[in-house]
């Protein structure tokens, strides 16, 4: 024998226990030596092993002070004291709880039996019964002579039976591995083995049989599973790995039958005129206490195959997780042994996913999913999703979105960014991540957190020093939002001419260059090459009566990971803001120039009396609307656009994830459309506004028509022509009475459904539109206290109002 080996080492310290050489010794060193190497061999030692080394030491010295063993206590503490100042010994713990173990254990219980395998295998060492010629006998530990009287007398006990208990045994043996026999036949319809209508048992004895066969029918159910064809394809990698530790344990019940099939056999020994003493191995009370421990986890193994039928992936391995909250430990630790083989291949993708941005999942199983036919400028919202049954239960929701984040933001970089480097430090992240892990249990959460911080500030970094978000942004709110103020007056001003035509007519190109020439009469110039080669205009499809003002947009091209904010759909919003802010910007151009003509054209009008009174009512009417245009332009501008982006710029600061930035860009988006009055709730305002427009556009074409008209009238008078005025007049005037009391009643109803509004800011809109309380004194219900219950009267007051 080696004298390195474990045998030889504890064979060496039993000795040195054992000292003298007398047969007691000598008994005393082979029992020591035996229970030692089956304590060493057990695996259950350590299942329950929850002491320090301190608390083990304080027992050592109390066991020996109970046996008033002083001396020997004060000698094991000065060894105790050199043995910890020296490095010599590594697994000090480890020896001194065997020998504190070996010091309290009594000598008999060398012979108990040990857990060693799986499946708990009886204890089977035979010893020696001497008879009275000294004959030396076989002899099992547990078939003592009292057992053997009772064996003799089973017959009397369980009452007659057609079948001998040696047959019997054997065909529970073979029921046990699912094979009908003389006594047991298969029932195909509810798949076990039932007892054959012609063999007869006392009831007993019956019952006792069918409980043992319930084990057979339970490695069925289990083995059938095993069997049933299995292909990557149909059920997955982890449902296979499921499969093969199943087969596993099987292999460890296969070693069972062979021990329990050995004991069969029924030894009769006789020499001479000594009386044969007949010992028999295996009894139907040895196989039912033997095969309770393996019942129980055939048990489990039966309930997890049908727990996890039909599961795949993530799911199978949430599945398996459920039955690990057991008290029992021996199940509970050969559900964590079959779990940690199912999660191996899912280990694997998430490494390969999280380290390297590679989903390698070709049938399903990962809780990350892909979408091969997306466009690649929806990589980051719409190709990777996540899963959430194929997520382990044993994962949170966090875990899962770190995890997701994680390998996204390296294919963008690969894929979008065109960023093939190595992001820095995740290599050295990964290597610490497997060195602390194996497997997806006892997953290193700290090196996963570290990489998705490391791989998500690495990207943001990218797009913001290499690909300049931000600049772009910038770019959106002064052009597409209307944040440049010189660009936009002088782009009104150009392009006027060319809108004021019908829809149908083509003036893509003629916009284009109006739009190149506009940038270059204002500070536009100035800005970056890529912002105004990316600036365009856009015309929509025109509908029957519009004109070129209704389908005239800014366009802002996007390509590369600046199409991973501004996707289709974003740029429909901001399209939608654009329709908005312009038609504003509009309403207070039109104003503007309808007050210059007042003040110019109105000069030669002073002379023609006849129309002053029709002038000075157009006057007033043109200070409101004048007051209402720039209110809500200041207001969009500034209070909306403004404010909106003031706290982009900050969540930009602090973003240090893509989906941070993402997140407060839509949350500026949401909040720009819900203040300039286009979210769901603003509909029916939003539809006041748009009438309050539409009265500005009818008083400016009557304005035009009332001046062109007097003018023409006054040329004639200094020419001494016939008088036309009776023929306008009367007409322009009722139009402009109409008119006046339409605009008064969509801007009271505005104010009142404003003043009803859940945004304070929309309320605060309505008080500086009528800030000398004008509109007040017209209508009784502006005056109204804005109480609670007022509000919810208002709400349900407002449908009403309309019709």
């Amino acid at each position: 024998m080696d004298e390195n080996t474990i045998p030889a080492l504890v064979e060496k310290l039993c000795r040195s226990l054992s000292n003298g050489k007398s047969s007691e010794t000598s008994k005393e060193y082979e029992a020591k030596y035996k229970l030692a190497l089956q304590l060493l061999s057990s695996q259950q030692l350590s299942l329950h092993n929850h002491e320090t080394e301190f608390s083990i030491v304080q027992n050592i010295k109390k066991l020996l002070g109970s046996k008033e063993r002083y001396q020997d206590a004060r000698k094991f503490d000065e060894l105790y004291t050199r043995l910890t100042s020296s490095s010599i010994l590594k697994n000090r713990k480890a020896v001194l709880e065997l020998m504190y173990y070996l010091a309290q254990t009594p000598a008999s219980a060398a012979t108990e039996p040990v857990i060693r395998h799986s499946f708990t295998l009886p204890s089977l060492t035979t010893t020696i019964v001497k008879t009275p010629k000294n004959t030396e006998v076989p002899y099992c530990p547990l078939a003592s002579a009292t057992s053997q009287k009772k064996t003799a007398a089973q017959s009397t006990l369980y009452g007659h039976s057609d079948v001998s208990n040696h047959i019997l045994l054997r065909e529970i043996l073979y029921a046990f591995q699912g094979i009908q026999g003389q006594v047991f036949q298969w029932d195909a319809t509810h798949e076990n083995l039932q007892l054959k209508s012609t063999v007869k048992l006392p009831k007993a004895l019956r019952q006792m049989v069918l409980s043992l066969v319930e084990l057979g029918w339970l490695f069925h159910k289990v083995q059938k599973y095993c069997e049933s064809p299995k292909t990557e394809s149909t059920c997955g990698l982890a449902a296979r790995a499921f499969a093969a530790a199943l087969q596993e344990e099987l292999s460890e019940y296969y070693r069972l039958l062979a021990v329990l099939q050995s004991q069969m056999e029924v030894h009769t020994i006789r020499s001479g005129d000594t009386v044969g003493v007949e010992t028999q191995g295996l009894t139907f009370q040895r196989l039912l206490v033997w095969t309770k421990e393996p019942k129980a986890r055939m048990k489990l193994l039966a309930a997890l195959v049908e727990a996890c039928h039909g599961q795949r992936g993530g799911a199978l391995a949430s599945v398996i997780h459920s039955f690990v909250l057991q008290g029992n430990a021996t199940l509970k630790t050969v559900v964590l042994k079959i779990l940690v083989q199912v999660c191996r291949p899912l280990y694997e993708m998430l490494m390969l996913w999280t380290f390297e941005g590679e989903l390698r999942d070709p049938y399903g199983e990962f809780f990350i999913g892909v979408n091969l036919a997306v466009d690649p400028g929806s990589l980051w919202n719409d190709k990777y999703y996540e899963r959430s049954a194929m997520v382990p239960n044993f994962f949170t929701q966090e875990q899962g979105h770190q995890v997701a984040t994680t390998g996204k933001s390296i294919c963008f970089l690969r894929e979008i960014c065109l960023d093939k480097s190595p992001i820095p430090g995740m290599n050295q992240i990964r290597r610490t991540a497997e060195e602390r892990s194996e497997s997806l249990l006892s997953l290193d959460w700290e090196s996963i957190e570290e990489a998705y911080s490391t791989a998500s500030q690495y990207l943001l970094q990218v797009l913001l020093d290499r690909y300049h978000i931000k600049l772009h942004l910038c770019a959106l709110r002064q052009y597409l939002l209307l944040g440049q103020g010189d660009f936009v007056n002088h782009l009104m001003k150009l392009v006027e001419p060319e809108l004021d035509k019908p829809a149908t007519t083509r003036m893509s190109r003629l916009l284009a260059s109006i739009l190149d020439k506009c940038i270059r009469c204002t500070n536009s110039q100035y800005d970056d090459a890529d912002v105004l080669k990316r600036l365009d205009v856009r015309i929509s499809e025109p509908s029957q009566g519009d004109s070129g003002w209704d389908v005239f947009s800014l366009d802002y091209k996007v390509d590369g990971p600046l199409g991973t904010i501004l996707t289709p759909e974003v740029k429909t919003r901001y399209e939608t803001l654009f329709y908005a802010l312009w038609r504003s910007k509009r309403m207070e151009w039109i104003m503007s120039k309808l007050r210059h003509q007042q003040l110019t054209e109105g000069r030669q009008l002073r002379g023609l009396l006849e129309v002053q009174g029709v002038l000075h009512q157009a006057q007033l009417l043109l200070s409101e609307m004048i007051h209402f245009a720039q209110e809500m332009s200041h207001y969009l501008s500034f209070e909306v656009v403004a404010c909106a982006w003031e706290q982009l710029s900050i969540a930009l600061r602090s973003s240090k994830t893509m989906d941070q930035l993402l997140t407060a860009h839509e949350h500026f988006l949401q909040t720009v459309t819900s203040r300039a009055l286009l979210d769901e709730e603003s509909k029916d305002i939003r539809d006041h506004l748009r009438g309050i427009h539409e009265a500005m556009l009818q008083f400016s074409q009557i304005q035009e028509r009332l001046f062109s008209s007097a003018i023409l009238e006054v040329e004639k008078r200094q020419g001494k022509s016939k008088s036309t005025i009776e023929t306008f007049l009367p007409s322009i005037k009722a139009k402009l009475c109409a008119i006046s009391a339409s605009y008064q009643n969509f801007v009271q109803t505005f104010l009142f459904m404003l003043s009803s509004h859940s945004d304070p800011n929309l309320q605060g809109l309505g008080v500086r539109l009528d800030f000398n309380e004008c509109y007040q004194r017209k209508d009784s219900r502006l005056s109204m206290s804005l109480t609670y219950f007022h509000r919810r009267m208002t709400t349900l007051s407002v449908p009403s109002l309309l019709h």
